[in-house]
């Protein structure tokens, strides 16, 4: 029998069912002795929570999820609330839990917070464990082969992973989810948005088949679904594979892969967890560690893209009913002008400590008088090489006009998928439209190479389309002129981009573009690779 669901990874893998729980389900009960001793448990609590995701920020290939995860169980308005409800007769987790239960329903129809709703109830779960003196922590047995189960994982848990995890469905979640980027980071396989789960039983026997994008319930290996073979064919890949980072770690990572630059370095996740303004130097120090550790070859920094689910406190930005089509990337500039070109004096000391030379591009950009206005601003402070992100359609359409004001563009796929199909990024419901074969977002990629190239800007790709390393050879025969992927799937990337010459990707893209569904595009693409 098999459960349908989003496919993350290539790779299948097979054990027994292991339906994950929490051990600690406590109850709502008022304070004993006083308000002030409930008081002086809750702040440590919160700081210990606050802490153990700075430290996972610090240790996880993916820390910008733990920086943001910081943030929020740190939010001053939620501790206020806390606050209140102690002095109302809650206890400490109580009160702190019941303060997030009221925001998350507050904000529970907004598509953009549904993920992060989720993650919030975990850290609240977390604080009261603290004020309880429990440690809490997802226990896997070792020495087994096991297929972990859940309506959802939190950031936390997927750090817990150990060697008896072969495989993750969950209930929720979609390609872009942070179950599915940690688990593609971790080389787990996955499927996500599994409507059925509670047809599995514990210790049955299942296959986690992401390729085929399901989950066969007594199945085995043999019964997974052929996957891609990635044998070099060439010495050099038809287009450079860069890696994307977001801190010193990450880097060293990209580095070790293969990668031929940095596509994509995320320097807001340098300052994700502070609640003041970062001066010129702390942020020249950062971004010299990140270079320092960064592969040989063209490093590409994004300046801040804050707001929406990386929001920071130290900007000012008011509370927003839907920001993601708010106040964010570089309309920050209009709200606080004199960060950017603190940031961009900060990252010109860097390139002058590290001698790697740096390209800038900002993001959210949707017309050509922001696209002008930031390579004016970058070519004062001295950046010769000059860009823009494509994730607002509009903007596809207005590169014909940029020609000699930027030098490049970098597709930002998770982002231009989410305003392609008006389906935000982290609702856990609308995974499928944010599939990166979707024939629409083929079709944007293909118009922006279109443009782009007419104009004379190079066009790379990052996000999760440049993790995958069939896609790399469709983008590839679409024209893309560079493809940026997470580290640990640059190997991956660089092994299918030897695989094909320039006239065999064309063909492979044909394939995958005469379709009008993302599972018949993929399996196209598959198909024509394979008789390539």
């Amino acid at each position: 029998m098999d459960l349908k669901g989003i496919g993350i990874g290539e790779i299948a893998g097979e054990g027994e069912v292991f339906k994950v729980s929490t051990t600690f389900s406590p109850t709502e009960k008022n304070w004993e002795e006083s308000a002030d001793k409930e008081l002086s448990k809750l702040k440590p609590a919160i700081e210990k929570v606050a802490s153990d995701m700075e430290q996972l920020a610090q240790k996880e290939s993916d820390g910008e999820i733990f920086e943001a995860l910081s943030m929020l169980v740190s939010d001053e308005a939620l501790f206020d609330s806390a606050v209140e409800k102690i002095q109302e007769g809650l206890d400490a987790g109580s009160a702190f839990n019941r303060a997030t239960v009221e925001m998350t329903e507050v904000l529970k129809d907004d598509p953009d917070f549904a993920e992060r709703a989720n993650d919030m109830l975990d850290l609240a779960k977390r604080v009261w464990a603290q004020t309880e003196g429990v440690e809490l922590s997802l226990e896997i047995p070792e020495g087994k082969s096991l297929i972990l189960v859940a309506e959802d994982f939190a950031p936390a848990d997927t750090a817990r992973f150990n060697s008896s995890v072969k495989g993750v469905i969950t209930k929720n979640g979609g390609p872009t989810s942070h179950v599915a980027i940690l688990c593609r980071s971790k080389s787990i396989p996955a499927v996500v948005g599994v409507s059925e789960v509670d047809k599995l039983r514990p210790g049955e026997k299942v296959l986690v088949d992401p390729a085929g994008d399901r989950v066969v319930i007594g199945g085995a290996m043999a019964d997974a679904t052929v996957t891609m073979s990635y044998i070099p064919e060439h010495e050099l890949p038809i287009i450079p594979v860069y890696g994307n980072v977001g801190n010193q770690g990450d880097a060293s990572a990209a580095t070790s892969s293969g990668a031929s630059g940095v596509g994509l370095f995320r320097t807001e996740f340098a300052f994700l967890n502070q609640e003041n303004r970062p001066s010129v130097e702390d942020q020249a120090e950062s971004y010299t560690n990140v270079l320092n550790s960064s592969p040989e070859g063209e490093f590409i920094a994004r300046t801040l893209d804050a707001g929406s689910d990386k929001p920071l406190p130290f900007l000012g930005i008011e509370a927003e009913e839907n920001p993601a089509l708010g106040v964010r990337g570089f309309r920050i500039n209009d709200a606080d002008p004199e960060f950017m070109n603190e940031q961009l004096e900060a990252l010109k000391i860097a390139e002058q400590r590290s001698g790697k030379k740096v390209s800038v591009m900002a993001p959210m950009v949707a017309r050509f008088s922001e696209a002008k206005q930031f390579a004016e601003l970058a070519q004062s402070h001295g950046f010769e090489r000059v860009g823009i992100m494509v994730e607002t359609p509009s903007i596809i359409f207005q590169l014909k006009h940029l020609a000699g004001v930027i030098d490049f563009v970098s597709i930002g796929t998770n982002d231009l998928s989410q305003y392609l199909f008006a389906a935000d990024r982290l609702h856990p419901k609308l995974g499928t439209l944010l599939d990166v074969w979707q024939p629409g977002l083929l079709e944007a990629i293909k118009e922006t190479v279109r443009q782009a190239h007419r104009a004379g800007l190079k066009v790379g790709v990052c996000g999760e389309a440049g993790s995958d390393p069939l896609l790399a050879i469709v983008l590839a025969g679409l024209g893309v002129d560079s493809v940026s992927a997470s580290p640990s799937q640059v190997e991956s990337v660089l092994n299918a981009l030897r695989c094909v010459d320039a006239d065999q990707a064309k063909k492979i893209a044909e394939s995958a573009f005469s379709q009008n569904r993302a599972t018949y595009a993929r399996e196209a693409a598959k198909a024509a690779f394979l008789r390539r």
